[in-house]
């Protein structure tokens, strides 16, 4: 039987190393890649998988979950969420996989599903692994945890990456309650919807503007960060700007 410990892959450990290999000349290139296979297929439901697999594989498979998009957005298979570390795992003897989910959106159900057919089809196309550890970001957390709880004997371990962790009706209250405070705060009055939003394009128009407008006073600066603070907003998400 497979073990079943938590294993902790630590950030600061894989991006040292990428600092490394960046100091050292190296880069992501195809020619560096050279001998990875790459599988891909479309499942019944319409979800989408990506497998890649270096000929120097050392039996350990990390299974992705990517996180939430919104509707309509591009929806591909994805096995890694940036590049470097994609380079860094290949070029070191790790397999990668992932699926797309069947739709966007909150499709956590769905994705449980679809991450397990995943596993079924590497076992068929590439082999049984010696450990698969599921990961992810965000939403792709909740999952990565989700399916280490659902299905323990396919999984030795876990590495939910700002995984909404403390459950979806928490999750979501919490942006309620800011967006709740954002109105009351800032937009009374400027026809902002909170629930029952019938139209989504006008309704940010909206938002952005109110936001827009509260950032040219000290007030408002103040009003905007008592509201994002009840979702424990960040005061700068984008590390290029001021």
């Amino acid at each position: 039987m497979k073990s079943r410990t938590l294993t902790c892959i630590t950030a600061i450990t894989l991006f040292a190393a990428l600092a490394a290999l960046m100091l050292l000349g190296l880069s992501p290139t195809a020619q560096a890649l050279r001998g990875v296979t790459t599988h891909t297929g479309t499942f019944a439901d319409g979800a989408t998988y990506l497998i890649e697999v270096p000929a120097n594989w050392n039996g350990t498979l990390l299974l992705y979950s990517h996180g939430y998009l919104g509707p309509g957005d591009p929806n591909p298979a994805t096995d890694v969420g940036d590049p470097l570390p994609r380079f860094y795992l290949l070029t070191h003897g790790y397999a990668l996989a992932g699926s797309s989910y069947a739709t966007t959106g909150w499709a956590v159900h769905e994705a449980l599903s679809d991450q397990i057919a995943v596993l079924d089809t590497f076992n068929s196309l590439v082999g049984q692994p010696s450990r698969t550890i599921a990961w992810g970001h965000s939403m792709g957390g909740l999952i990565s945890a989700g399916l280490v709880q659902n299905y323990p004997g396919r999984f030795s371990g876990a590495l939910p990456m700002c995984g909404v962790l403390a459950g979806s009706v928490g999750f979501w209250n919490e942006f309620l309650d800011s967006a709740v405070a954002f109105k009351t705060l800032l937009a009374a009055g400027s026809g902002l919807q909170v629930v029952n939003i019938t139209d989504p394009d006008t309704n940010l128009g909206i938002a952005l503007q109110v936001l827009n407008d509260a950032q040219a006073t000290a007030q408002g600066r103040a009003r905007i960060a008592l509201s994002s603070a009840l979702v424990d907003s960040p005061g700068c998400i984008d590390p290029f700007s001021p």
